[in-house]
């Protein structure tokens, strides 16, 4: 863990900046939720601004996607949403200064000239960096270009929150593009000047932007804005076999966790614990008390492995934490066939069987799908005989269902898996809650009917 922490001289201001090319992953969620955290510990400004330059990839639907995902997880933010398709002025304004005061030049290469260079480097076992033939001496008549910053070389180091001192040595960088052929901006140059004019005080982002960094503080360095109070990178979320999570390969979007069933606490509560360690035993978070907990020299170094295990355990405990009446409400987006007087009655016998409230439709379905002709031998189709003869003048309660079967089972001398299974298979063919509650939210004459029909 990181061993630096000052703390903060100035108000906390602190951002998410997503891009809107799809919905938001678990990587990108357990940054906004630790960005959010940090700010309201801290009683600073949560921004949300959405680097939405790569116009190819980016979406008014993914963008869509981005706010419900916050909104799902409760990460409400203060300021924003910024857009940065809205600041282009913005950029080419101190484009233009970077150029008149010699600190950025126009590239006219075209990508075949590129390509030859890496190949070149490629071929003499060198590290490729851009050769600055069009500083030197730029080919005439050409109309496209890009614009490069011209990097000085010297020695950058930062204190990260998390990964201590880091250290880059700007001469093997080469001059990275801040502007593309088509005047868009591209991340390193709009990401830092955003964060500058909107005085972010701490970047907390994902590992893999470590290497921007370098690039980011030389801007701001030529451009005259303060760096950033301080920086901390997260360690990747990686898959179990310490690969990189993947959207290919893993479901990791936000929106798979809601579809299948997590609760938002879980998820949050889960993601919190994802490379952060609250020192304590407990793992149970509300996330007001994580706010209360979270600081950032307790974030890991090492990857996280995500733990889909771990993550339905919390769920589970979550789900148990629910008043029935909610838990019915949550319910009902997945069972449409049920009137809200069935989830609730139906609530408290799924709560201790579910991870997930998607779990709830396997569980029910025999309430709307009549289950096929259950295979029985001849022992198991008396016991059903019997148990539909004793449930006939019984109250159609959970409780007094429950107490008829156990007096027919002591009296015979079966055991519940003897009494139970058959009428299980009869009545609801596969899964199903506790059989008392299977039978009670079946209407007793459908419970019974199933019952002798299957051993007609």
């Amino acid at each position: 863990m990181g061993s630096i922490w000052v703390v903060p001289q100035t108000p906390v201001r602190v951002r998410m900046a997503p891009s809107p090319t799809g919905p938001l992953h678990v990587g990108n969620a357990r940054t906004a939720l630790y960005n959010f955290l940090f700010a309201r510990r801290q009683g600073g400004v949560f921004i949300l601004r959405i680097d939405d330059t790569d116009l190819e990839r980016s979406t008014a639907e993914d963008e869509a996607y981005i706010f419900d995902g916050f909104q799902w997880l409760g990460l409400g933010w203060d300021e924003g949403p910024f857009r940065q398709s809205e600041r282009l002025d913005i950029y080419k304004e101190h484009a233009a200064r970077l150029l008149s005061e010699g600190h950025a030049y126009r590239c006219y290469c075209t990508p075949e000239e590129l390509a030859e260079e890496r190949r070149l480097a490629e071929a003499e076992k060198r590290p490729y960096r851009y050769s600055r033939r069009c500083l030197r001496n730029p080919p005439a008549g050409r109309d496209s270009f890009t614009v490069r910053l011209q990097m000085p070389e010297t020695r950058l180091s930062i204190e990260d929150l998390i990964r201590g001192t880091v250290s880059w040595d700007t001469a093997l960088i080469g001059d990275p593009v801040i502007v593309k052929s088509d005047g868009w901006p591209v991340y390193n140059f709009a990401s830092p000047l955003d964060d500058a004019l909107m005085k972010v005080t701490h970047v907390i982002r994902a590992e893999e932007h470590l290497s921007n960094t370098p690039v980011q503080i030389v801007l701001l360095d030529l451009l005259g804005y303060a760096r950033p109070e301080a920086y901390a990178h997260l360690p990747w979320v990686l898959a179990p076999d310490r690969t990189k999570l993947s959207k290919r390969r893993h479901r990791v979007l936000l929106t798979h966790f809601r579809d299948a069933g997590y609760l938002p606490e879980a998820v949050v509560n889960y993601l919190a614990l994802l490379g952060w360690n609250p020192g304590t035993e407990e793992e149970i978070f509300t996330l007001d008390e994580l706010v209360g907990l979270f600081d950032l020299p307790r974030v890991q170094k090492a990857g996280a492995i995500f733990d889909q295990d771990k993550l339905d355990w919390i769920n589970g405990i979550w789900i148990r934490r629910l008043p029935v009446d909610e838990l019915a409400r949550r319910l009902a987006p997945f069972l449409p066939e049920l009137d809200e007087a069935t989830l609730k009655r139906a609530a408290p016998a799924l709560q201790e069987r579910m991870r997930t409230l998607a779990d709830a439709r396997e569980l029910l379905t025999y309430l709307w799908e009549l289950p096929g002709p259950p295979e029985l031998d001849q022992e198991s189709a008396e016991r059903l005989r019997s148990a539909a003869a004793a449930l006939a003048d019984t109250d159609w309660t959970p409780s007094a269902i429950e107490s008829t079967l156990e007096r027919l089972r002591e009296e015979q001398g079966w055991t519940r898996n003897q009494l139970f299974k058959p009428i299980r298979s009869a009545v609801a063919g596969g899964n199903s809650p506790p059989i008392h509650d299977t039978l009670a939210l079946l209407n007793k004459q459908e419970a019974l009917d199933r019952m002798l029909r299957a051993v007609a």
